[in-house]
């Protein structure tokens, strides 16, 4: 039974749909699952609206998990690919970026063998805006996350439903939905840049009452006083 919070969710992403054109109503998306509270409200979200998924998990264990496969198979056809590891580079300082690397490009070679040409990926509201500072702080430049994001000419598109909704509305959902979401397994969970980015906009929130900081962070990516900018 659909409820209250769930509509709002679908509004959010039926308006992602429209700003960005993100997919087509019968179209088949290849879905990024992690086993996390935002992969998985994502696909549930998707499958309400008409498409045809399939949902791909990357793990490092030998068998996929039972209630992961349980899930995901009701709603999408799933496919598990096993890994020997997901990172690599742990030297390199930067072990999120290896490791997303990696998990994309085992996704677009899944979209290329279904035949897909758009990958849904569970990032939200908040991931943007963490994006945003990461990369202002760490590599100098105003970028983040697209909602869309063209690979290989048009031929692949990564897209992102979720990427007007707020994290705290996606956790309350995944506990009223009692989704099965699983123990974080990353060994640099707890001590990443964006972990600390994470913390840092919760302590600035909680420091300024009344204000949301993470609405106002994301308004102001599209709201660029070009004027007030060195050339």
């Amino acid at each position: 039974m659909e409820t209250k919070l769930e509509r709002l969710l679908l509004d959010l992403v039926r308006d992602a749909n429209r700003r960005w054109d993100m997919f087509s109503p019968g179209e088949t998306l290849v879905v990024g699952v992690s086993g996390g509270k935002d992969s998985l409200s994502c696909l549930r979200l998707l499958s309400l609206l008409g498409l045809k998924l399939i949902a791909v998990h990357i793990g490092i264990t030998d068998e996929t998990p039972a209630e992961i496969e349980k899930y995901c198979s009701y709603y999408a056809d799933y496919k598990y690919i096993r890994v020997s590891h997901i990172s690599g580079h742990k030297g390199s300082g930067n072990p999120c970026y290896a490791c997303s690397r990696q998990r994309k490009r085992l996704l677009l070679e899944q979209a290329e063998a279904f035949n897909c040409r758009r990958i849904a990926m569970g990032h939200h509201k908040d991931d943007a805006v963490e994006t945003l500072l990461l990369n202002m702080i760490y590599s100098r430049e105003i970028s983040t996350m697209m909602p869309v994001q063209v690979l290989f000419s048009g031929d692949y598109h990564i897209i992102r439903p979720m990427y007007l909704i707020p994290e705290p509305l996606i956790a309350t959902y995944a506990r009223e939905q009692q989704l099965p979401v699983m123990a974080g397994s990353c060994e640099f969970e707890d001590r990443t840049k964006r972990d600390f980015i994470k913390k840092l906009v919760k302590e600035i929130g909680d420091g300024s009452p009344g204000i949301d900081v993470i609405d106002n962070l994301f308004a102001s990516i599209v709201n660029i006083k070009g004027d007030f900018l060195p050339s």
